[in-house]
């Protein structure tokens, strides 16, 4: 978000000390050297497409929009006058129809009524694609009856009544909406019937069971509050920015709370965001990430804020939440500034036991790593596992991790792209549209930029946000689809022979959700020890696959495999066989440990 803007004399605009800061920050940084940040040179020709021999790297080709799906992202005018304008939507891989194949839905914005556009141009809505197989798609949005002009940002996926047919949450500007799937290809409009029609600006948002009694609770977060009678527009605000007129804010203009909604066991919510703790801390909140960070069993919830404190809330278990963020040092940086969060992300990257924190930022700033030390604080660690210098020059919005070369360990992407057009005219910007970036892992924890040797899909430049990966074409592999500002979604595939074994995982919860939402699954083979959760939601506004993937690297066999399940029973399974999809139920396992922690 456009946080460092220069002292207009104006009362409610941030200052110049923050910005100094910054630029005082480039400059210490350019005399340093940090690991991660130079490649190799490469050794002869270009290898092929999909060709890994070479570069060890996983390519990506561009299969957009000849794949069918053709969307086109409107989020006002081109210009960006109001801030309103600049955030964005997500985007979601799930599987709507329950063929086995992940589907594509998209969200989409808005104009404002007095756009030229708004009355000549066809009236923007979210799109569902259906998954035909060999990388064809068709739009099913209006027989799906999920046709819907609001100005959308976020989406989340969750099977909320646990009935087996996956729905679909997605966060607007004005009133939120829930879409239950009918089993039968169609949806319904139900999300103020349910207790889910929120009607401030919703960004991130994110299924889990907070309170563990089997079904799904929803964590929603706001932005901020906005309203366009009362604040300027870019001509007329006093706000710049690296010598260009912008819009204002977010500074100056109210923060938001985030809301939790309890699920009453049959898919209806009830507000309980004081009662919880959850709502009684604002923020300009855009993402936001589950994790247990406390190994006490019990989801805590992570909030990424734009230029105020992050925010760590840590689940008690009586339906309660400490916000912990300042002491366990994920609030701030380790210079003790706030940052302009955007995407953020839990994962076992350091640690098989521990969830770490990454986090990415405005541009000028460095995308914050924090280590989970296991004893309820963070460290950040964001040079030394060369994922400062990269990025610091870029502004980032979606982020992942996953393992793209099947190597046994996570890689990350980053999706980037600038939050106002007029930075293309600002020398020391890195332009509005930006590369999204590919950083693979080798093995000890330290990160490469591989993007340059990712293929043509990781050359593209558009201002991205959200983004999801998941395997489209069944190959073991995977695909990514991006949603650009203002532009056409990007559809990736990975191309190339395979490049390690892999093994996907399907939970089927009985105690616990019936999707596994908030399960660990830890997997040994080959000598090394891997973790993934199921989330709902992640990244920024997005949802990837629920089937969790490891790559297995050579590994031919796994040797270890333990359910951690949402009920507390932990389980192990035999795992026959790898290169496949392996389904789970629980308590179908050998029980390890019955019962809640």
């Amino acid at each position: 978000m456009p946080c460092d803007v220069e002292r207009s004399g104006k009362p409610g605009f941030p200052n110049a000390g923050r910005r100094l800061t910054r630029i005082a920050l480039v400059a210490l940084l350019a005399t340093l050297p940090v690991p991660g940040c130079e490649r190799s040179p490469s050794t002869g020709g270009s290898p092929a497409i999909g060709d890994t021999s070479s570069t060890g790297t996983p390519r990506f080709r561009v299969r957009s929009p000849e794949c069918g799906i053709d969307f086109e992202h409107v989020c006002g005018g081109l210009e960006k006058d109001y801030i309103l304008e600049v955030n964005g939507s997500g985007v979601a891989l799930f599987d709507y129809d329950g063929d086995g194949d992940l589907d594509v839905f998209l969200v989409n914005g808005a104009r404002f009524s007095d756009d030229p556009r708004a009355s000549s141009a066809p009236l923007p809505s979210d799109r569902l694609y259906e998954n035909l197989g060999g990388w064809q798609f068709r739009d099913v949005t209006e027989e799906a009856g999920l046709e819907e002009s609001a100005w959308g940002c976020g989406v989340a996926v969750a099977d909320v009544d646990n009935d087996g047919d996956l729905d679909i949450f997605v966060t607007n500007y004005g009133a939120d909406e829930l879409w239950i799937n009918n089993g039968d290809k169609t949806f319904s409009r139900e999300g103020a019937a349910r207790g889910l029609a929120d009607d401030q600006w919703g960004s991130s948002s994110a299924f889990f069971d907070y309170d563990r009694d089997g079904d799904l609770d929803l964590v929603v977060v706001n932005y901020l509050v906005f309203d366009r009678d009362s604040w300027p527009s870019r001509t007329e605000g006093p706000c710049d920015y690296k010598g260009q007129k912008i819009l204002c804010g977010p500074v100056g203009l109210p923060l938001a709370r985030s809301f939790l909604y309890e699920n009453d066991g049959r898919g209806h919510f009830r507000d309980v965001s004081d009662p919880s703790g959850i709502g009684k801390k604002k923020a300009y909140g855009l993402g936001v990430a589950i994790g247990d960070y406390d190994r006490d069993g019990w989801p805590d919830v992570y909030v990424a804020s734009d230029t105020t404190d992050n925010l760590l809330f840590r689940n008690l278990g009586n339906k309660t939440f400490q916000e912990v963020g300042l002491p366990a040092g994920v609030a701030r940086n380790d210079m003790a500034i706030a940052q302009a969060g955007m995407g953020v992300e839990f994962a076992f990257v350091t640690s098989s036991e521990r969830e770490d924190l990454f986090v990415v930022n405005y541009e000028d700033d460095t995308n914050t790593f924090y280590r989970n030390d296991g004893n309820g604080f963070f460290t950040e660690i964001t040079s030394e596992l060369g994922l400062a210098a990269p990025c610091f020059k870029y502004l980032g919005w979606a982020c992942f991790f996953a393992d793209f070369d099947l190597d046994a360990d996570l890689d990350l992407y980053v999706a980037q792209g600038h939050v106002v057009p007029q930075v293309d005219h600002a020398p020391s910007s890195s332009g509005y549209r930006q590369p999204n970036k590919l950083f693979l892992n080798d093995g000890s924890g330290r990160f490469t930029d591989a993007t340059a040797d990712a293929g043509p899909g990781l050359e593209v430049k558009e201002s991205s946000r959200g983004a999801a990966y998941g395997d489209l074409d069944g190959d073991g592999d995977l695909d990514l689809v991006v949603s650009e500002m203002n532009g056409r979604a990007t559809v990736l595939e990975c191309v190339g022979r395979p490049m390690g074994h892999w093994l996907a995982i399907d939970l089927r919860g009985t105690r616990s959700n019936r999707r596994g939402v908030d399960a660990v699954v830890r997997l040994e083979a080959g000598g090394k020890k891997q973790a993934r959760r199921v989330r709902s939601g992640v990244g920024y506004a997005s949802y990837c696959e629920l089937r969790l993937r490891f790559g297995l690297g050579k590994s031919s066999t796994v040797d270890e495999l333990i359910v951690e399940w949402p009920s507390g029973l932990h389980e192990a399974f035999d795992v026959p066989g790898v290169d496949r999809v392996l389904a789970l139920e629980e308590g179908t396992g050998r029980t390890i440990r019955a019962g809640r922690p």
